[in-house]
């Protein structure tokens, strides 16, 4: 059998929510680095090998724990070590893997079920609502102490789920942080101390109630907080005594919102967009602009007639002058046109005036 070591989630306590793939890695395992707060003892012993070595790391130092590691190199022996919830959450994983690199020992990660989704699931509520919620920050996941109270504050002030695993006994301390982030006195707060365990305590309360809660319960260990109005009670938009938003001033998660939420504040644009685009036909006029250039053609029109009187009466200055007699002619009452007189008297007197001379002779 060659060497190797399994980071495994053992989930929030409960024997039954430890994965088949972990439960298989601790029965494989010569070796396993466990801790008693993290799943019960006579679980360990009843599914490993009888000749399997269980060592309680809370009795060795981290030096001593390598040296396991080097023995398992130089043994080939197979090492499993439980962390609680899901080794993803904790943040020495990366540093564990660096020295079993450094070591030569193969290492491979088992997740687990985290205290997070475990204590939602016993309070019967989801973390993530498009209403309320698009993510969850966490925040002293796998700590010692209370986490930064200024990360805390700033955290806040993106109104979502928080999670946030602290000393029950400094709740007071919570309560202001998140306050001085945005959230009210009427926020709803799930607190979780040992979730799945038998002796487990799941409560509903506030923030501004949180601190009697928690000495009500005698909650002073480590308690996994949910915040947010995800959490609230009941299937009501909003329940009495509960914020039903986020806080006034939240600030977006940097747009790290989902595809979906996105894509629904965007939908309305395609719709708007076509019904703005409709006057685009008019710009059809532009083609037809080239329509008013008949006008000049009318000038010309006009003009040529003109040029064509003016022709006429510079050719044809007897008919014009003819005109003129015959308009005199009415305006004195003559009935009949001026040219068919002109004419007349012209033959007459052209015809009278040799037969004049001739009978005077």
């Amino acid at each position: 059998m060659s060497a190797g070591i399994s980071f495994v989630g053992a989930g929030p306590g409960a024997t039954d929510l430890i994965t088949v793939r972990g439960a298989r890695r601790i029965g494989e395992a010569d070796v396993v680095l466990w801790t008693p707060s993290i799943i019960e003892a006579g679980w360990v012993r009843e599914n490993t090998k009888p000749e399997a070595e269980l060592i309680d790391m809370t009795r060795h130092s981290d030096d001593e724990i390598v040296e396991v590691y080097r023995r398992a190199v130089r043994d080939k022996l197979r090492v499993a070590r439980l962390f609680a919830g899901d080794p993803a959450t904790w943040g020495g994983l990366r540093a564990q893997l660096d020295i079993c690199a450094r070591v030569g020992l193969p290492a491979d990660v088992v997740a687990g079920v985290s205290p997070m989704s475990a204590a939602a699931v016993s309070a019967g509520v989801a973390l993530v609502e498009p209403e309320y919620a698009d993510s969850v920050i966490m925040a002293g996941q796998e700590t010692v102490g209370m986490p930064d109270l200024a990360q805390i504050k700033e955290y806040a002030q993106f109104g979502t789920t928080m999670a946030v695993l602290v000393p029950a006994a400094r709740a007071g301390e919570l309560a202001d942080a998140l306050r001085a982030g945005g959230y009210d006195d009427e926020t709803p707060v799930v607190a979780a101390y040992k979730v799945s365990w038998p002796d487990e305590t799941v409560v509903r309360t506030t923030i501004g109630e949180l601190v009697a809660t928690v000495k009500q319960h005698r909650l002073w260990r480590h308690t996994l907080f949910l915040v947010g109005c995800a959490v609230r009670a009941g299937r009501a938009r909003s329940a009495p005594g509960e914020s039903g938003r986020r806080p006034e001033n939240a600030v977006r998660w940097s747009r790290t919102r989902s595809r979906s939420s996105w894509r629904a504040d965007t939908r309305p644009a395609p719709v708007s967009a076509p019904a703005e685009k409709e006057p685009e036909p008019k710009r059809v006029t532009v083609v037809a602009e080239p329509v008013k250039k008949p006008a000049p053609a009318k000038a010309a029109a006009a003009s040529t007639p003109t040029k064509s009187v003016t022709a006429q009466a510079k050719k044809t200055p007897a008919k014009t002058a003819a005109a003129a007699k015959s308009a005199a002619a009415n305006k004195t009452g003559a009935k009949q046109p001026a040219k068919s007189t002109a004419k007349t008297g012209a033959k007459k007197t052209t015809r009278a005036q040799p037969q004049r001379a001739r009978r005077s002779s």
